[in-house]
């Protein structure tokens, strides 16, 4: 007569309640996932109003107020 028991692998007994437990962790963490935010556009080829000293003067003019 054998009095063993016999033992089932812990991943078999732990497997439902580890995947529950990292369900509620991924739920927790969620709010504080990176999110990339908009796209912004790398070379945006927009051309200078004036020339250097019209636009030294124009920030000059507007500081002055």
């Amino acid at each position: 007569m054998d009095t063993t028991q016999e033992k089932k692998p812990t991943s078999a007994v732990d497997g439902g309640r580890m995947k529950e437990m990292a369900d509620d962790v991924k739920q927790k963490f969620q709010a504080f996932t990176a999110n990339p935010g908009p796209a912004i556009k790398q070379d945006l080829n927009v051309p200078e109003e004036g020339t250097k000293e019209e636009r030294r003067a124009k920030a000059a003019e507007l500081n002055s107020k």
